[in-house]
């Protein structure tokens, strides 16, 4: 009887020591995204597509980043976020064979809000409109943030379907 108490406990302590606390790993993840955070790179990638008198287009398009200088700082109690600076981005899309270049200039980046996190997703509400990013990386002195949105739209009544994918590189102040 003795014998069985003593595995019994032993048992017991095996167990209860070798449980992992996934809240710490969380707190310490979330602790990696507080502060500040500068801007290297955003590359954009997707497609547009549209149908014209019943042929389906299909235009694939890419985007660097250049003059970035912006800024994402994350505190806690309360969770928000802030952002400060610009990019510019050069598209280029191809189109029946043809190459298509065009630049948009001082582009703000994402703005301000609440943020949370949940494993791998960075979750934001800004002015009401909530975007989930998928964390690509995280560690203290680098984080990359993805994100892929679609989008419909008209325009001279032609129904276009755009699906945007977006990575954003930062190194930690």
């Amino acid at each position: 009887m003795k014998k069985n108490a003593l595995l019994f406990l032993f048992t017991a302590l095996v167990f209860a020591c070798s449980g992992s606390d996934d809240s710490n790993t969380n707190d310490v993840e979330v602790n990696l995204l507080l502060g500040t955070w500068i801007g290297e790179d955003v590359e954009y990638s997707g497609t547009t597509s549209f149908d014209y008198f019943g042929t389906t287009f299909e235009t694939p398009f890419t985007g660097e980043a250049y003059d970035v200088d912006y800024t994402l700082t994350f505190t806690e109690n309360p969770n928000e976020f802030t952002s400060e600076g610009s990019y510019s981005l050069e598209v280029t899309t191809n189109f029946l064979g043809e190459t298509i270049t065009e630049n948009s200039e001082d582009l703000e980046f994402m703005g301000s809000g609440l943020w949370s996190q949940d494993g791998n997703q960075l979750i934001t509400t800004e002015s009401g409109v909530t975007t989930i990013f998928t964390i690509e990386e995280l560690t203290e002195t680098s984080l990359i943030l993805s994100n892929t949105q679609t989008e419909e739209f008209t325009e001279n009544d032609i129904d276009y379907t755009t699906t945007i994918n977006i990575e954003m590189t930062f190194i930690k102040e």
